[in-house]
């Protein structure tokens, strides 16, 4: 194929830049129905491997349904790497906070433990604990049974991280620490919110097969 570049957001460097399509595959995918019961008709599907101008990482995309040119590849659905996505279930405060940091994840640590740190804060509001500080207010969180002991100590991890990173003029936040920063954060955010509307869902298939 040709050169097809489009500009768009790369989650590896942080920069919204010139992407280049190296790859498109066309298949056919399927679907199910809310009774579990499998659609007949195959749902064509196209995936979509490009490169970032800026670092050169690989990124993926994914378009469904509708026809999709190759030289919209970017107007698809990013599916790898998938930092800054987070599912319906996840209160829009909440995601709004964390693909902020998403998108300053690689070019500032410091502003992104910040933000990291509202979005435990966006948490703790949403659980109805919106008094005190966030270190009461996270052993609150635990006390009421919304987090286990592990999560607790990531969620108090992620407050002093970003208490360094808006205050301290003597200590950065390291590039190296952002990755572990963003999975703890993602292990709350499964516990709170995806693992629960998992089993919600789960449990309305199961009263419809009955």
């Amino acid at each position: 194929m040709g050169t097809i570049k489009a500009v768009g957001f790369c989650p590896h460097c942080g920069n919204k830049a010139p992407q280049e399509l190296r790859f498109s595959h066309e298949f056919l995918t399927y679907a199910f129905k809310s009774d579990g019961t499998k659609i007949e008709n195959e749902v064509p599907a196209k995936y979509f491997v490009s490169t970032c101008g800026t670092c050169q990482e690989v990124l993926l995309y994914l378009h469904e349904v509708e026809h999709i040119n190759d030289d919209d590849f970017i107007k698809a659905d990013l599916v790898w790497p998938d930092e800054g996505n987070l599912p319906s279930t996840v209160p829009e405060s909440v995601k709004r906070c964390y693909e902020e940091a998403a998108s300053i994840k690689r070019i500032a640590p410091n502003a992104f433990a910040v933000q990291i740190r509202r979005a435990i804060e966006a948490i703790c509001d949403d659980r109805g604990i919106k008094q005190g500080t966030l270190v009461k207010r996270l052993v609150e969180l635990s006390s009421k049974g919304e987090l286990p002991a592990l999560l607790s100590e990531m969620s108090d991890a992620l407050r002093i991280v970003g208490n360094i990173g808006a205050h301290s003029a003597e200590q950065d936040v390291k590039p190296i620490y952002v990755d572990a920063i963003d999975g703890f954060f993602r292990a709350i955010i499964e516990y709170v919110y995806i693992a629960p509307g998992k089993l919600a869902e789960f449990r309305t298939r199961l009263g419809d097969l009955k």
